[in-house]
């Protein structure tokens, strides 16, 4: 019986060796896509007289990116999220904030094929936000400053063919929103992405 696991697993190697040499991966890929932005940081602040918990609420925005490959297993991956999120109070929308997340992405490529192509790997990403705008709870508008986050990233491809593939993924970052003069609204964005890959 031990014997027979260990040819199983020998085999294993090599199929998944052979498949490798026959179908190597691409050296680099532009994708496109949508981004769903869903905040899980939720805190119990003070607007004016009134204490409640503040958060952002879900919303669906958009990807582009690239990557470029070391060898087989690693690659570097840039790319950019556009979304506007609405600001809740006590469940109530009171304003909404602009989010651009600029990431930066070392994949580690544990199924490193154009037929299947599973990646995961650390994130570093650069918030760039608009103004908080809280005009509906009679807070008025405020600056806010751009802060870095770090986290991690897990994606899929499925390949259509040599050059084009369906790609998915999800992103977890730990950042806050810190407007000038304001309490901090805490976002710990999780990002789900879903669009198309063009590699070669």
């Amino acid at each position: 019986m031990k014997g027979a696991v260990v040819a199983f697993l020998a085999l294993a190697v090599l199929g998944t060796g052979t498949a490798l040499a026959s179908d190597p991966p691409p050296k680099f890929k532009v994708f496109g896509g949508f981004s769903y932005v869903a905040p899980l940081g939720e805190e119990d602040v003070t607007l004016g007289t009134v204490r409640d918990s503040v958060k952002a609420s879900r919303h669906l925005g958009w990807t582009v990116g690239l990557e470029a490959r070391f060898n087989q297993l690693m690659g570097l991956e840039f790319d950019y999220v556009n979304a506007t999120n609405d600001v809740k109070f006590g469940g109530r929308t009171v304003g909404d904030v602009h989010m651009q997340p600029l990431s930066a992405t070392l994949n580690f490529h544990l199924i490193p094929s154009r037929k299947v192509d599973f990646y995961i790997g650390p994130t570093v990403s650069y918030f760039i936000f608009g103004d908080v705008d809280l005009g509906s709870a009679g807070g008025g508008t405020f600056n806010t400053d751009n802060e870095f986050a770090g986290g991690a990233s897990a994606g899929l491809e499925i390949g259509l063919g040599d050059t084009v593939a369906i790609m998915g993924g999800i992103r977890y970052l730990n950042v806050d929103i810190k407007p000038d003069g304001a309490p901090n609204i805490p976002v710990d964005p999780l990002f789900s992405r879903l669009g198309l890959a063009f590699r070669w």
